[in-house]
């Protein structure tokens, strides 16, 4: 795993600007990831992948421990699918 420090650090570098300019245009693309996300709006980036909400449906679960019943409320979550590019990729990367 890499740090944000790390990652800015390297996009700085392979895109030859400073890791202010770096650092500036992470924090554009975290808060257009967010901002679509509050509007339920997906965001897909070609050959990457897409971000979206997924509602997670309130559920009953058993607690050993206490016997009792207890209720989860339904729930919103960010998620990502990778593209068939990234996922074609990624399984090259696997069988080397």
């Amino acid at each position: 795993m890499i740090t944000s420090r790390q990652f800015i650090s390297r996009l700085a570098k392979n895109a030859g600007m400073t890791t202010t300019e770096a650092s500036a245009v992470l924090d554009h693309f975290v808060n257009i990831i967010i901002k679509m996300a509050m509007v339920d709006q997906p965001l897909n980036i070609q050959g990457f992948g897409t971000f979206e909400v997924k509602n997670k449906a309130e559920k009953t679960l058993y607690n050993p421990n206490t016997g009792q019943m207890r209720t989860i409320p339904a729930s919103k979550t960010l998620a990502f699918k990778q593209s068939p590019q990234l996922k074609e990729k990624l399984t090259v990367i696997n069988k080397e």
